[in-house]
C-alpha cells in the first residue's frame, strides 16, 4: 500500500503532529473517493475509508509500542509516561479529523455535502432539541432529569461507558479497529463546527471575500473548545481504552499469551482500562454538572 510505504511509524512517534496532517489528507481523499464511487453511501463509506487507510499504520504503531512495553515493564502510570507519545498521536488524529470535516462541510457544494455528510446531519437533526448531543451520542430529552444531577450522571455515564466498551472491543478484535468509532465521533463534532462556521460567516462579511471565511472558520474552531470541559477526559478515556485493547490484540496475534511478557502486558492493559473508565467518570461528572446549569 502506497500510504503505508510513505509513513514511517518511527518518524510519526518522534513527530506526533504529523498525524494531524495525515488525518486531514486521508479524510479528505476518503470523502471524495466515497462520493465518486458510492454517493448514496458516501457518509459511512468515507469513515470506512479513513479506517482502511489508518488501521495498518496504527497497528504498526501498536507493535512498536508493545516492544517498548516488553523492554520496559512496569506499573500503569509508568506505562502512560512511556507511551504518552501514542496518546499524542491519537489526539492529533482526532483533531485533524475534526478540522478536515469542519472545512469540507463548509467548502463542499450543497449537493455533494448532502451526500457526504448525510448520516452526520441525520444524527444531529435527531437531537437538535436535546441538551446533550456529542462525544457519545447520548440521546436524552431535556425533561428526562430536569435538575437532578445524579440522574443526568447515570444517563451520560451509561452511554459513554458503552462507547468505551465498544472502543476496547473494536481494538481487541481488529487491532486498531476503534479508529472507526473515533473517526465517527470526530466527524460528528466536525459537522457541528462546520454548521457553526456557516452561521458565523455573516458576522464577518465586512472583512471581504475570503477573509470572512477564514475569520468564521477560526471562530468556529475556537467555539469548539466548548467541548473540552467534558470532551477532553472522555476522549482520553476512549483513546486509552482503545490503546489497551489494541496492545492485547497485538500480543495475542504474535502468540505471546503463554509468555511472561504477555502477563506484564495484560496487567498493564487491565489497569489502563480502569484509568480509561476513570476518565469517563470524570467526563460524565463534568457533563452532568453542565447539563443542570444550562
Amino acid at each position: 500500500m502506497v500510504l503505508e510505504s510513505l509513513t514511517d511509524v518511527h518518524f510519526i512517534r518522534r513527530n506526533p503532529v504529523v498525524m494531524l496532517f495525515l488525518a486531514i489528507v486521508v479524510s479528505s481523499v476518503g470523502m471524495w473517493i466515497a462520493y465518486f464511487t458510492f454517493p448514496e453511501s458516501a457518509s459511512v463509506l468515507a469513515i470506512a475509508n479513513i479506517a482502511i487507510a489508518l488501521v495498518p499504520i496504527m497497528h504498526r504503531l501498536f507493535i512498536v509500542e508493545e516492544v517498548c512495553e516488553i523492554m520496559k515493564p512496569g506499573g500503569a502510570f509508568g506505562f502512560l509516561a512511556r507511551h504518552g507519545c501514542a496518546l499524542k498521536i491519537y489526539t492529533w488524529l482526532f483533531i485533524g479529523l475534526i478540522v478536515s470535516y469542519a472545512f469540507w462541510y463548509v467548502a463542499m457544494p450543497v449537493d455533494v455535502k448532502a451526500s457526504v455528510f448525510s448520516q452526520q446531519d441525520h444524527e444531529l437533526d435527531k437531537i437538535s432539541d436535546l441538551k446533550n448531543q456529542l462525544t457519545g451520542n447520548a440521546y436524552m430529552p431535556v425533561t428526562a432529569c430536569a435538575h437532578d444531577f445524579w440522574c443526568w450522571f447515570q444517563l451520560v455515564m451509561y452511554n459513554n461507558a458503552s462507547v468505551l466498551l465498544w472502543a476496547i472491543l473494536f481494538s481487541f478484535i481488529y487491532g486498531a479497529g476503534a479508529i472507526f468509532l473515533i473517526s465517527w465521533n470526530a466527524s460528528i463534532i466536525g459537522v457541528v463546527v462546520g454548521r457553526d462556521i456557516i452561521g458565523l460567516i455573516a458576522s464577518y462579511t465586512h472583512l471581504g471575500v475570503g477573509w470572512d471565511l477564514i475569520a468564521a472558520y477560526m471562530h468556529g474552531l475556537f467555539n469548539a473548545l466548548g467541548f473540552l470541559p467534558h470532551g477532553l477526559p472522555e476522549a482520553l478515556g476512549y483513546f486509552i481504552g482503545a490503546f489497551a485493547g489494541a496492545i492485547i490484540s497485538v500480543a495475542i496475534s504474535k502468540r505471546q499469551y503463554r509468555s511472561k511478557e504477555f502477563e506484564t502486558i495484560a496487567k498493564d492493559a487491565f489497569i489502563l482500562m480502569l484509568i480509561a473508565l476513570l476518565f469517563i467518570v470524570i467526563g460524565a461528572l463534568i457533563e452532568a454538572y453542565l447539563l443542570i446549569c444550562m
